[in-house]
């Protein structure tokens, strides 16, 4: 269904969006036949899409949290459109955006959600990702917002440290964190020790090779069991590591909400198309609708 996209209006930059964008204003386009006094929507944090091989991102909306927040995104073959209002209550784009979502997402009949992020109204546990604490740092005039990120035990060890140092801090220590239990950003000592990032494209081969180390096999074991428990495992030797990561190398992704691992991008291997070129429309069954 055609829309036309010139039809927008202008409103005040939301407060929340304030500390990423400069302009006073927004240009959007309106989708509530009678905008007066409607409530945002549903929206998602949508970092991980530069992650997640299977999350697209369609669109943002007016929302609380930040202009890059998510209002319609599709993660494998499901569709979040967070637009809280019936089709009787919407403007003709509206109902365009919401008839054309649908029909996008039945393109991905083969495509399925990877990566699985715990409930915050369930769990109660929201799983930062290590550019939340980089994130706050380049945003913020003080740390202040860094305990929210960070463990107590991690925030403690910023203590007495100006801005600036914990920007050092994080550029040499971020590739090194992960979650705890809380879902709060924790230096992993091991990996640290290690050193070499998990996330890291030499993580796999330095890991395997040092399988063949006296002094660093059981260190290098533990991390590859850590970060890809979906690996041969814990018992498995070298040649069986690295036939598995030579097999799999192509279609694995790193994701830090799913859990900090590694995972394989079961689409991408079953085409035999490495998982980071097979990434929107690209991964769609059916072809385009015309």
């Amino acid at each position: 269904m055609p829309i036309d996209v010139k039809k927008t209006t202008t409103q005040p930059t939301p407060d929340a969006w304030k500390d990423s964008l400069s302009e006073r204003t927004v240009e959007v386009l309106p989708l509530a036949a009678d905008g007066k006094g409607k409530r945002p929507g549903w929206c998602t944090y949508t970092y991980e899409h530069e992650q997640a091989p299977e999350l697209e991102v369609i669109c943002g909306g007016v929302n609380s949290k930040t202009p890059k927040a998510g209002a319609v995104w599709r993660q494998g073959h499901l569709l979040h459109f967070g637009f809280d209002l019936a089709p009787s209550e919407m403007t003709d784009a509206g109902r365009a955006l919401l008839v054309n979502s649908i029909a996008y997402a039945a393109r991905f009949t083969d495509d399925r959600p990877i990566v699985r992020v715990p409930s915050v109204f369930v769990e109660d546990t929201r799983i930062f990702d290590r550019g939340a604490a980089g994130r706050a740092l380049a945003s913020q005039e003080d740390m202040k917002r860094l305990e929210w990120y960070l463990s107590d035990d991690t925030y403690k060890q910023l203590r007495g440290k100006s801005l600036e140092q914990a920007r050092e801090w994080y550029k040499e220590t971020g590739p090194y964190l992960r979650a705890d239990k809380q879902g709060r950003l924790v230096v992993d000592p091991d990996a640290r020790s290690f050193g070499v990032p998990p996330a890291g494209p030499e993580f796999f081969a330095k890991a395997i090779a040092a399988l063949s180390e006296p002094d660093r096999a059981a260190l290098a074991r533990k991390l590859l069991v850590r970060y890809a428990p979906d690996g041969p495992g814990e018992k498995a030797r070298a040649v069986v590591w690295k036939v598995w990561w030579e097999s799999n190398g192509p279609y694995l992704f790193f994701s830090d909400t799913g859990g900090f691992r590694w995972l394989v991008d079961p689409l991408a291997k079953e085409r035999r198309v490495p998982t980071g070129q097979l990434r929107g429309p690209a991964r769609a069954t059916l072809p385009p609708l015309k």
